[in-house]
């Protein structure tokens, strides 16, 4: 890191190496997202219904953003997506029900013979918070 000659400038330095790590947190997270959804789907086909893969387009990030000396981004599951098959269920509620692998719940029908890989947002929370962790601690070590 390069020599600074005031607060202003080491303050800029390090935001914008703040700004490089959570870029790089970010598009990991969305990647590590992406493959859970994706191996949602690794169980087989399941005997009820064609599957759609709406599931492995709900991933998203948002832009980093800047508050005082805060930086932060978002990372989740995009609810809106509304199915036009079986009970019409929304995002939200199979996205609950992929997650638990309730084999039963009103108005949605058994999700189980999906045969989906259950507990993917437990796995993506965990790999979310390593994630950070591990490419913050890459960019600021303790001297």
């Amino acid at each position: 890191m390069p020599v600074t000659r005031n607060m202003n400038e080491l303050n800029y330095m390090l935001q914008k190496e703040l700004r490089k790590a959570m870029t790089i947190t970010a598009k990991k997270i969305l990647a590590d997202m992406y493959k859970e959804t994706g191996n949602f789907y690794a169980g087989g086909e399941p005997d009820m219904y064609v599957r759609t893969g709406a599931l492995g387009d709900t991933p998203t990030t948002t832009a980093i953003t800047v508050s005082g000396n805060a930086m932060s981004f978002e990372a989740f599951l995009n609810t809106q997506h509304q199915y036009t098959t079986g009970k019409n269920p929304n995002m939200l509620q199979v996205l609950r029900l992929t997650n638990d692998l309730k084999t039963d719940q009103p108005g949605i029908g058994r999700l189980l013979e999906s045969k989906g890989s259950p507990r993917f947002w437990d796995r993506v929370l965990q790999q979310m918070e390593k994630t950070y962790d591990d490419v913050l601690s890459s960019f600021f070590t303790r001297a």
